[in-house]
Order: C-alpha cells, then structure tokens, then sequence
C-alpha cells in the first residue's frame, strides 16, 4: 500500500473549504488530470454519494468508482473505491480548526495494488501533484 499526505494552511473559514471538498462534480477546476467526474445523486457529497472519475495522474489512465464513506460537516471527508475495482483507493480530506477565518487540511490518498515498477514513479509525482492541488484549491478560494 502507497500512502500520500500533504498539508496545507488556508485562511478561510473550515466551512467554506469544507463546501469546495465535498463539491464533487467541481474537483476537475483544483485536481488536475481529472478529464470526467460524475456524481449521483447530484449536489454536495454526502455519505453514499456515488462518484466516478477519469482521467491521467502520473503519467497512467485511471478510471475510478467511489463511494463518500465518511463525511463530517466541516471536518472530514473520505471517499474509497467500490470493492470490485482492480486498483483500491481511498482520499480522505480532514479539516482542522486553527481559528474563525483559517484551518488546515489534512490531504491523504492510499493506493492499493500499485505495480512495483510504477511505485517509484508515483511517489515522485504524488509529491508535487499533491502541493499542486492543495495550491489549485486555494485559487479556487481567492477566485
């Protein structure tokens, strides 16, 4: 199992950022790669939601099933793969208070079943894709 975490401060209120993390069909404008996102039923996440992606992260096309299986207004949000995918995913994004007007978020996501030859090549991405995307959400903030 890979496992890749990041954090970043964001001086916004946890509720705002919380409202753009569980935006599901809006993840394409701050994860980069992201080419489809589909979410049922529409509107924010919330614990069942169904979410598919596609897309090319790392240099490899993934096509993803996801299913929300935590969610905690304003603190945390996990999403993992629906059992029968090939590859087993699961991001989770935990919120925590530093005051009224800023917070941190907690961005972790462990890959399963990664061929050994592609690990290597993950974990060099993952750093700056990661920093990339806590970079693109706090433009997505401001704008």
């Amino acid at each position: 199992m890979l496992i890749f975490e990041y954090t970043e401060i964001y001086d916004y209120p946890a509720s705002i950022v919380f409202s753009r993390l569980v935006d599901l069909k809006g993840r394409p404008s701050w994860i980069k790669g992201i080419m489809e996102a589909r979410v049922t039923p529409e509107g924010p996440a919330q614990l069942g939601t169904k979410y598919f992606e596609s897309g090319k992260y790392s240099g490899f096309k993934s096509e993803k099933n996801m299913i929300v299986t935590e969610l905690v207004q304003d603190q945390l949000l996990t999403m993992e793969t629906v059992p029968d995918e090939k590859q087993s995913f699961r991001e989770s994004y935990r919120i925590e208070l530093i005051s009224d007007q800023s917070c941190r978020v907690h961005f972790s996501i462990q890959v399963d079943n990664v061929p050994k030859v592609a690990e290597f090549f993950m974990r060099q991405s993952m750093k700056k894709e990661q920093r990339q995307t806590a970079a693109d959400l706090k433009a997505l903030l401001k704008g």
